[in-house]
């Protein structure tokens, strides 16, 4: 049985509870309270000192970080200068003046790792854009890597002073690739106690991949440069306390280029800027180029200071022509043949250079002859009449006509396709009345007329001709390859006929020349333009179009006689080199137009002649033709006519503007 407490016990309690003392429950509040901000402090203070000593480790990693930061980046900054220098030197590469073509292709063998030259192909303008590999580049070691390197060591100046053995292993190191050492792993105390830094630099150098050869008859060595690689490292206590690599640059292809660079890279060229003229010299009135004139593409004049070097008209000093490309000048000054004197940067935007040496023009025109009957390169060893007559059959050295296949001593154009191996061109034995281009569907057509014979040669296909004479089929050609050339040993039509009975094209609005078409039409004598000669294909509507027109006269004058009251339009290079003579019309002195308006040439390419020979005469209306010439900027570009005359000397090209890349820099490791 429970006991339970009687009302009076429970009554009792209730009573002591309800007087407790006061102060009781104020005291406890008090210790909890003291208890509770001891434990915040105790928290605060724990949190400062972590927060006081991560502070202090990040400040330690931060500072030796930083150290090995600016090392790296320091000597990064020191390493690209190194590979700055590398590409000056490149840049500097020039080849000797009067260097053959034998020594370079015995230089391009070394590269090659071949004891001899390197072999060119056959037929090299109907290679492909792309070109054609001539080696891969062997990795080579020791004197067999100094042999390779020859062709870039012994075509730069040693600097003063530098030993052979210097002068070596700077271009070894240079053709290092990746692994190209340009700072070797330093150790250096630094200033404070933290530890030791080791830098080293790596990268920054060439490998060599390629050589290849293109049918702009340039030859290229194609190379790799590799980024520069900056990495240090802070050591103490045999640990890495911090680490740091940085890198500038990127995998990139790089070449050299080797060639005779064509006249057809020049928008104009001269000789002497002068009319013809019956003075000791051979000049008549100097030429000046006029406030009007404006040059897209590069220029070149030589010709004697006060005598035949150009000399410029302004009509105020903020006029004059406008060069938009490189102009160049053996003169030493600029002549005016007025009072307002335009100063060199108002006329020249786009650079000139005075006082160079004068650039020579070819003395004969044996290479394109060599070149319509399919001869290569050093081929001919004997004289140019013997190799055209082995190639082309006894009568094409006295006998007028049309050659254009092999022959034999009492038959000609016997062969079954251009020259004596498939490829070559067409050769004309004498003067010819007409030439006209034209196309036959998307392919091209050549129309000779000599004497009573014409002969027409109708492309059907990329390999395929067929040739008639006086409208009968005389050969068809198939698996042929025309290389371009036309060469007519003798002049291309008369003076005094207007639109005809010269070079021309068909006189529609039809194109004349195909677009696939590259052709030089050259002659001995004099060339007369009668008509429209254009491309299927313009530079301005398409730039990457091919179709190409040279126009070279190797003795007489190109000279203009269209059709009378009317413009002429004409798409191509045109160059006459012999003495006195040059581009013009067969007569600027006289009117050609019944109206009121100067018929005006409209000209898309380039001029190169050794004299002016004068194209108008201003006035209302002008006598002559008004001139509108443009620059074809694919001849900028490596475009050029079939075997278009070169200048001779050969030059390097390299494309090396910097090997550092300094926009391309990145952090690639931290620790």
């Amino acid at each position: 049985m429970t006991d339970h407490p009687s009302p009076a016990t429970r009554s009792l309690d209730r009573s002591l509870r309800l007087r407790r003392p006061a102060g009781h429950e104020s005291g406890m509040t008090t210790i909890v309270t003291v208890l509770g901000g001891c434990l915040v402090i105790a928290v605060v203070l724990s949190m400062t000192a972590t927060v006081t000593l991560n502070s202090q480790r990040n400040t330690t990693d931060n500072r030796l970080g930083l150290e090995a930061q600016y090392a790296a980046e320091s000597a990064l900054a020191r390493a690209q200068s190194q590979a700055d220098l590398y590409a000056s030197s490149l840049n500097s590469i020039v080849i000797p003046q009067g260097t053959q073509q034998s020594s370079i292709l015995n230089q391009l063998g070394a590269v090659c790792g071949l004891a001899s030259a390197v072999t060119l192909p056959l037929n090299i303008f109907n290679l492909p854009v792309a070109g054609q590999k001539l080696c891969d580049v062997p990795v080579l070691t020791g004197n067999a890597l100094d042999n390779q390197l020859a062709f870039f060591r012994n075509n730069v100046a040693k600097p003063a002073g530098m030993s052979d053995d210097a002068w070596k292993t700077y271009w070894r190191n240079m053709f290092g690739g990746k692994d190209t050492v340009l700072l070797a792993k330093t150790t250096a105390a630094p200033s404070t106690d933290t530890g030791t830094l080791k830098t080293e630099v790596k990268g920054g150098g060439l490998t060599m991949t390629e050589v290849r050869v293109y049918p702009d008859n340039t030859l290229r060595v194609l190379l790799k440069s590799y980024p520069v690689v900056s990495g240090t490292t802070l050591e103490s206590g045999g640990k890495v306390i911090a680490q740091r690599t940085y890198s500038a640059g990127s995998v990139q292809e790089r070449e050299v280029k080797v060639s005779q660079p064509p006249f057809s890279e020049y928008q104009y060229f001269v000789n002497r800027r002068t009319l013809p003229g019956t003075t000791a010299t051979g000049n008549g009135g100097r030429l000046v180029f006029w406030d009007e004139d404006t040059f897209e593409g590069r220029v070149h004049t030589n010709g004697t200071q006060g005598v035949s070097a150009p000399v410029f008209y302004a009509t105020a000093a903020d006029k004059g022509p406008r060069f938009l490309g490189k102009y160049t000048t053996t003169a030493t000054s600029l002549e005016y043949s007025t009072t307002a004197r335009p100063s060199a940067s108002t006329m020249f935007k786009g650079g000139h250079q005075m006082g160079v040496p004068p650039v020579a023009l070819p003395s004969n025109a044996n290479d394109q002859r060599l070149a319509a009957a399919g001869v290569q390169a050093g081929e001919c060893t004997t004289t140019t009449a013997l190799c055209l007559a082995a190639k082309f059959g006894a009568a094409s050295a006295t006998t007028n006509g049309v050659y254009f296949s092999s022959g034999t001593a009492t038959a000609s154009n016997t062969g079954s396709g251009f020259g004596s191996n498939g490829t070559g061109g067409i050769y004309v034995k004498g003067n010819v009345d007409d030439l006209k281009l034209s196309k036959n569907g998307n392919f091209q057509r050549i129309e000779i007329v000599q004497g009573s014979k014409t002969t027409v040669f109708e492309q059907t296909s990329s390999t395929a001709w067929t040739v008639r004479e006086n409208g009968v089929v005389k050969k068809t050609m198939t698996n042929s390859t025309f290389n371009g050339m036309v060469f007519v040993d003798g002049a291309i039509g008369d003076q005094s006929t207007k639109g005809s009975k010269g070079l021309r094209g068909d006189g529609t609005d039809t194109p004349d020349v195909a677009a696939e078409s590259q052709l030089t039409v050259a002659a001995a004598g004099d060339i007369f333009i009668k008509d429209n000669l254009t491309y299927t294909d313009n530079a301005k509507d398409k730039p990457d179009s091919s179709n190409v027109l040279g126009v070279y006269s190797e003795g007489g004058n190109i000279k203009v006689n269209g059709p009378a009251n009317r413009d002429i339009t004409i798409d191509g290079t045109l160059m006459a080199s012999a003495t006195g003579k040059g581009f013009g019309t067969v007569d600027y002195t006289t009117l050609r137009t019944n109206g009121s308006t100067t018929p005006k040439i409209n000209l898309t390419g380039g001029i190169i002649e050794e004299q002016s020979q004068g194209v108008g005469q201003v006035g209302t209306p002008g006598k002559g033709y008004s001139r509108n010439f443009k620059w074809d900027e694919r001849l900028a570009k490596g475009l050029t006519p079939p075997f278009f005359p070169t200048q001779g000397q050969y030059e390097a090209t390299p494309n090396f503007a910097r090997l550092s890349d300094p926009q391309n820099f990145r952090a690639e490791k931290s620790q």
